[in-house]
């Protein structure tokens, strides 16, 4: 990803209606990284929308 580029990652939705209401998230080293490649960093933000 650029730095000028988010993603959004749904992972709980209290309606039963047959959408998807539960989504694992993990992280892993990459084995096929090249020597010197520069570091990932990345922010978690929790956030709760009452409609």
């Amino acid at each position: 990803m650029e730095p000028d580029q988010a993603l959004l990652l749904k992972t709980y939705d209290s309606e039963t209606d047959g959408r998807a209401r539960f989504m694992g998230h993990s992280a892993f080293e990459d084995p096929t990284t090249p020597p010197g490649a520069p570091r990932r960093e990345s922010i978690e933000v929790r956030t709760m929308a009452f409609f």
